[in-house]
């Protein structure tokens, strides 16, 4: 639509006439949107005898339109004189220094603030840091057919693998940079250890299928493996995108019969990842809501935050049925916090006919500024490819700020976690046989210090843990406590039992005088009662230690299958003994027992103490008690005074018997069985002997403390 030259029929004060250039609807102001859509302030001009005309405000969108001013204003120039023909050259002048001003300070953006943060996260990734953790990534998804690769290859610039059936068949991470107008086009595609470098962009379709046939092989399998392909040059945007493949639901050929179900398990593993922001590609002549890319992104991402919809194949669309489309794309339909974009790629006639990328995007423009309905969806940005690649560079830019904080934490958080991890499978075994020997006196060096560390109760612990004798200490408690409320509940219910033996074994002592044989006998009665108990509580505390004592030979040798199992069978056959020594030397203290024994001057301590307090209560009470009472009242108190006095005999001598034998002993007999094993020299390899996956693991913790060392030395360079 050409410019054109309109006079208002008023005139201004003065008798200054106005003129103004407008190109088909009122100029939409620049919004920040780069250097397509420019608002240029041109000056007024004096034009002597005609009055003054003013070229007001043009609004340019591109340097078609800048012509387009320049050649009528040149046009008015010969009609009205030298004078405004001068005027439009300045004004031309002016406008391009604007542009060339506003063109470096973009670059200078781009370069101080846009390109950092996206060349982070893709050097992040070509570390390999995404095995450990999720970046902020775009993904690509959409059923086969729906013109994924189109919107692609228009942002990109490049040709990429098409057909029917599977094109895609390996995750592409296709990185976008933007460079200098005077600089050259160059690619690089990289895949597994292989790296290629393309001049030619024609060339990038066939490095593709190349690739993706080397890792997923001939046939339309699919395979998780990354292949990477960076495109740099002037006319892209900076942008990185995750293209997966599309969704199927048959099998053809020779492809799997599960192939659909591991699309989707693929296409889950990244969309799901609350760093990645879903890019769904919808062909705009199908119902939306019952396409499966919109489902599955609806599953992981419910109420659309990280969405944002593709419509494409506008030309496509059934006449008459325009206005559904502009109210999918205007968020009325399936609604999404993130909105819906509409293009019109090549299609596969213009394919044929050799249509080129730049003229594709100028159809675009045009189809959609022609179109009565979508031409709404232009003015508002959401239409075309440029405006969809600066949507995604503004989206991806936003995304990768707002995570970098997280991230960062993450890798600091996994890298400890990593090198703790790796310090437990310790260092790689030597393979010379001296050297192996002095690694095995290493671990058993070490093994024996934490056995140490356990019994003296100094040994490490977690957070939500405790230390054995902590353990032990609270099994020694609940001890004392069950004495205690035994000899209490024993007492209470004895004065039955105290007649009984009184009016059996009483002999020719006159009343209230105690009967010793009665004492005796009940004293070794309820002292025989606590005998199994303290057993019992011998072999909780001998699994308590067992199992303390295992966990030491998993930390340090868990690695190592052989010794590990070693030490195993050591520690039960030790356990074994000293359970069994440590139960003979309690049921031994409790035979000593029977012998009723306390010295004299610790027995008549404690009778004093029991009188005055019964003495107090009688006191208080003033009640007149028979001799029989008084008789059963001092056998009680001889009873509770004796039993105060066993009671702290048995509920520190048992604990120490138990410390002793199945904590101490068996310490030392473990310390020392372990040293023993140095003496087997033959069987030095064969304890050494790692498990399958061991070496393995290692070397998976160092590769992957290796990239978060270099991550985190990366995020520390980073300017923002």
């Amino acid at each position: 639509m050409a410019a054109s030259l309109t006079r208002p029929p008023s005139e201004g004060a003065g008798g200054r006439r106005s003129v103004s250039f407008l190109r088909g609807a009122p100029p939409v102001l620049a919004r920040g949107r780069g250097l397509r859509c420019l608002k240029l302030s041109l000056t007024s001009v004096f034009v002597p005898k005609t009055g003054l005309v003013t070229v007001a405000g043009c609004h340019l969108q591109d340097a078609q339109d800048r012509d387009r001013v320049s050649t009528r204003c040149n046009r008015i120039g010969k009609k009205m004189g030298p004078s405004i023909g001068q005027a439009t050259e300045d004004v031309n002048k002016a406008e391009k220094g604007q542009v060339l001003v506003a063109e470096n300070n973009l670059c200078r953006q781009y370069e101080e603030k846009v390109r950092p943060c996206i060349d982070l996260i893709d050097s992040l990734r070509a570390l390999g840091v995404e095995q450990d953790l999720a970046l902020p990534a775009i993904a690509v998804i959409g059923d086969q057919s729906s013109g994924k690769s189109s919107v692609l290859e228009a942002l990109s610039g490049v040709a990429l693998p098409r057909g029917s059936g599977i094109v895609t068949r390996c995750p592409l991470v296709l990185k976008l940079k933007k460079l200098r107008p005077e600089e050259e086009w160059r690619g690089k595609v990289s895949y597994l250890d292989i790296e290629e470098d393309i001049s030619d962009a024609s060339k990038v379709e066939e490095e593709i299928r190349k690739a993706q046939n080397y890792i997923a092989g001939d046939g339309l399998g699919i395979q998780d493996e990354l292949i990477s392909l960076e495109v740099s040059c002037p006319e892209v945007p900076d942008l990185t995108l995750i293209d997966l493949p599309g969704i199927t639901r048959v099998p053809v050929g020779n492809q799997p019969a599960d192939i659909g179900r591991q699309i989707k398990r693929l296409i889950r593993k990244y969309i799901q990842k609350e760093e990645t922001i879903n890019l769904v590609v919808v062909p705009s002549n199908v119902d939306i809501a019952t396409t499966e890319a919109l489902s599955m992104a609806n599953e992981v991402d419910p109420e659309g935050d990280r969405t944002i919809g593709i419509l494409t194949k506008p030309d496509l669309v059934d006449k008459g049925t325009e206005d559904k489309v502009v109210d999918v794309v205007q968020n009325l339909v399936c609604h999404l916090k993130k909105g819906y974009m509409i293009v019109k790629c090549r299609g596969q006639q213009d394919i044929q006919e050799n249509l080129c990328l730049t003229e594709a995007l100028q159809r675009e423009k045009a189809f959609f500024e022609d179109h009565p309905q979508f031409r709404v969806l232009l003015e508002a940005r959401k239409a075309t490819v440029p405006c969809l690649a600066e949507r995604l560079s503004e989206e991806l830019i936003a995304h990768i700020c707002k995570s970098l904080p997280l991230l960062e934490n993450k890798i600091k958080d996994l890298h400890q976690k990593t090198t703790d991890e790796l310090q437990k499978f310790g260092m790689d075994i030597p393979e010379d046989d001296s050297e192996k020997m002095f690694f095995l006196i290493e671990k058993i060096n070490a093994f024996n210090l934490d056995i140490n560390a356990v019994v003296d109760g100094e040994e490490s612990v977690g957070t939500e843990g405790s230390r054995l004798f902590a353990k032990l200490r609270r099994q020694f408690q609940l001890w004392s406590s069950m004495i205690e409320k035994h000899f209490s509940k024993g007492f209470d219910g004895l004065q039955k039992e105290i007649w009984k033996f009184e009016n059996q074994h009483r002999g020719r002592e006159l009343p209230g005088f105690v009967n010793y044989r009665t004492f005796e006998k009940i004293i070794k009665k309820e002292l025989q009662a606590l005998e199994e108990p303290a057993v019992d509580m011998l072999h909780q505390t001998t699994d308590m230690v067992r199992a303390a004592f295992t966990d030491v030979s998993e930390k340090n040798f868990t690695e190592f299958f052989n010794l590990y199992k070693t030490t195993k069978n050591k520690i039960e056959d030790i356990r074994s003994d000293q359970e069994e020594a440590a139960e003979k030397a309690i049921r031994t203290h409790f035979q000593m027992e029977q012998i009723v024994y306390c010295q004299d001057q610790a027995y008549r301590g404690a009778l004093q103490k029991i009188r005055e307090e019964e003495a107090k209560k009688e006191k208080q009470k003033k009640v007149f008690q028979s001799s029989e009472t008084t008789a059963m009242a001092e056998i009680l108190q001889h009873l509770n005074a004796y039993c105060q006095e066993v009671h702290s005999r048995i509920s520190t001598h048992i604990p120490l018997i138990i410390q002793y034998y199945v904590l101490q002993l068996f310490g030392q007999r473990l310390q020392n069985a372990m040293l023993q094993l140095l003496q087997e020299k033959e069987n030095c390899t064969w304890l050494l002997k790692e498990r399958s996956d061991t070496s393995e693991k290692r070397k998976f913790l160092k590769e992957r403390l290796t990239r978060l060392g270099q991550a985190r030395r990366q995020l520390a360079k980073f300017p923002g």
